[in-house]
């Protein structure tokens, strides 16, 4: 089977922020939302680190109910919902014009509050992005074609940094 095109590990592309804007702008204003609620994660968002050409968002959901009316609009613009990928955490995907990934997730929730763990952590430790975009390209050359699998290999990189985050975040300064 041959990948798809956006399934290959790219250098950081400067864009990546303000596509991310632009797309946050679309998505604000149609849910009636705050922008707090909408934020650019995954490697897209840490600069200088490179990694698939899609996009990945998270949407904050402060009431449950207001999910089924989020699907529906964000199916105006072109998302489709692709089923929850972690209990709790809804799967939109965008394919046109640009690809988008947009986890649907409760607000300040344990899925929101690990994943900017994750990404201010390698904003800040560029040594530790560079780790991890390494260890993508190594896996990427395995497990292009079998994406849940290249998570999966991911997933220990991923865990050891959120605990190393979190061990950060509630540390007293060690200077």
């Amino acid at each position: 089977m041959r990948s798809p095109s956006y399934y290959k590990i790219v250098d950081h592309d400067r864009a990546w922020p303000d596509l991310f804007e632009e797309e946050r702008g679309r998505i604000v204003p149609l849910l009636g939302i705050g922008v707090k609620h909408v934020e650019h994660i995954g490697s897209t968002s840490v600069p200088a680190l490179g990694a698939k050409p899609i996009l990945d968002m998270m949407l904050g959901v402060t009431h449950p109910s207001d999910v089924g009316q989020y699907l529906e609009c964000l199916k105006s613009i072109g998302y489709e919902h692709r089923g929850e990928t972690v209990p709790g955490t809804l799967s939109v995907r965008k394919a046109q014009p640009r690809r988008f990934n947009l986890h649907m997730t409760e607000y300040e929730g344990e899925f929101w509050i690990e994943h900017l763990l994750f990404r201010d952590f390698l904003r800040a430790r560029r040594d530790v992005a560079q780790r991890y975009e390494d260890l993508k390209r190594r896996l990427m050359v395995t497990f292009a074609s079998d994406p849940p699998a290249y998570n999966a290999a991911k997933a220990a990189f991923i865990e050891s940094v959120v605990e190393e985050a979190r061990l950060e975040k509630t540390s007293p300064d060690r200077s």
